[in-house]
């Protein structure tokens, strides 16, 4: 009788793939937005409202690895995280509200304290939802190529959640001024994202049962002796943390180059919904291509494609509305691949760590990769927000000569180079679909 195990069950694959909607519903609020609502609604200095993602970025170094310990040791009638969508859901939907609802104290300390301690809140309940969710998907399918197709399902709802907050800001900034726009914004996606929550604990019934549920998770540290030997997931945390810095550098610098070159932030608006639109045809084709050509190839090929997308704005090619679209378009594909594949790596070296060391540790990988990415999303930030104030941006100022070039370089360059590292620590991965399916083979007979 076929399994979860044996093939894909697309019921339980597009019922866990909504859940990504709903997440990136915020997730892709907080990239694109908020660090220019900070700067240039609420008139944060750059350099503060770095400093403040920073340390939302430590607090998640910290509670990602802890939520993903906690998660896999957690007993219910659910399982170990779906409860963590049903009871999550309300309060990440209220924190996240709240970031974009502008307050006035009438003090810079105890505004940043404020902004901080509001960021953190939502910071954590976005970690204790996300962190189950993705173990979640570790367990529905062991397949090699069905988690291809898992992610790139997970990957397409993931943008689409992000298309649909770029339309309605978009849509909202053309008929309110900012400050009324973003908390409209938040609110309503809020209201959607609970409720995209709660539909995806409800379609995921009976899906966390499909590994060994009878093996204990193992103690802290005989877990973290595994990670640091699980050589293919440090080559990919690795690999991801380089995609981060450039993803991170060109979703919240994208707005003040469009501002600084092209003198239209409402183009670079549009270059937001082409960034959350275009991935809805190209990861279907990135879950393609990866199937034929493999993870490794297709995650190398992803970051050529990047890299010459990123080219003409370097050059200073990309000096029209048009020609920038259309490379913010061929950059939008390349980085696309990332979504699909990184997911569809991740399980895998959860079995190669369990196959080499014996320590079952999912979702605390998971939690580590994590808290990786959100650590360097948080540097990034602290970065661009230093070099921005280097290259003398001020909000509400039109940028000088030597100002637009700075930005330039720091939209495309450092993104470029990034993309080159990443590359080339992911030339060293080494699992296959073939080796993988060995490793699965010998974890049945141990069992």
């Amino acid at each position: 009788m076929p399994t979860l195990l044996q093939k894909p069950f697309w019921k339980p694959f597009w019922g866990y793939g909504i859940g990504d909607y709903g997440l990136n519903l915020f997730w892709q609020s907080v990239g694109f937005y908020l660090f220019f609502y900070y700067t240039n609604v609420l008139g944060v200095s750059s350099s503060l409202v770095g400093t403040i993602i920073l340390i939302g970025s430590l607090w998640d170094a910290v509670t990602d690895p802890a939520m993903g310990y906690l998660a896999e040791r957690t007993k219910s009638r659910w399982g170990p995280y779906r409860p963590y969508l049903l009871f999550g859901a309300a309060p990440l939907g209220l924190t996240f509200g709240l970031l974009f609802t502008p307050v006035s104290l009438g003090s810079d300390s105890l505004e940043f304290i404020y902004l901080l301690a509001v960021l953190l809140a939502f910071r954590t309940c976005y970690t204790v939802v996300s962190i189950p969710y993705a173990s979640l998907g570790a367990r529905i399918t062991r397949d090699s190529n069905a988690r291809t197709r898992l992610a790139g399902i997970r990957m397409y709802c993931g943008f689409l959640g992000g298309v649909s907050i770029s339309f309605l800001a978009k849509k909202l900034q053309s008929y309110f001024p900012d400050d009324v726009a973003f908390p409209i914004m938040a609110f309503s996606a809020a209201f959607v994202g609970f409720l995209v929550l709660i539909g995806c604990f409800k379609a995921t019934a009976n899906t966390d049962h499909t590994l060994d549920a009878a093996v204990s998770p193992a103690p802290f540290m005989a877990s973290l002796q595994a990670v640091l030997k699980n050589g293919p997931f440090l080559l990919l945390v690795g690999g991801i943390i380089f995609v981060t810095i450039a993803n991170t550098i060109i979703g919240q610098s994208l707005l003040f180059f469009f501002e600084s070159h092209l003198g239209n932030r409402h183009v670079g608006t549009t270059a937001i919904v082409i960034m959350t639109a275009a991935p809805l045809v190209s990861i279907p084709l990135w879950a393609m291509i990866t199937l034929r050509i493999g993870k490794r190839n297709a995650w190398i090929a992803g970051s050529l494609i990047g890299v010459v997308g990123l080219a003409p704005f370097n050059l200073g090619m990309a000096n029209t509305e048009l020609l920038a679209l259309v490379a913010t378009t061929i950059i939008t594909l390349g980085l696309s691949s990332y979504a699909v594949i990184f997911w569809s790596m991740l399980p895998d070296t959860i079995e190669y760590g369990e196959y080499k060391s014996m320590v079952q540790n999912e979702s605390l990988l998971i939690g580590l990769a994590s808290s990786f990415q959100k650590v360097t999303i948080g540097l990034s930030a602290f970065a661009l927000g230093i070099l921005l104030e280097l290259v003398g941006y001020t909000p509400g100022i039109a940028a000088s000569n030597e100002t637009a070039q700075g930005i330039k370089n720091i939209f495309s360059l450092i993104p470029m180079i990034a993309l080159l590292l990443s590359s080339s620590l992911i030339l060293f991965y080494p699992i296959t679909a073939k080796l993988h399916g060995e490793i699965l083979e010998a974890l049945r007979k141990r069992a």
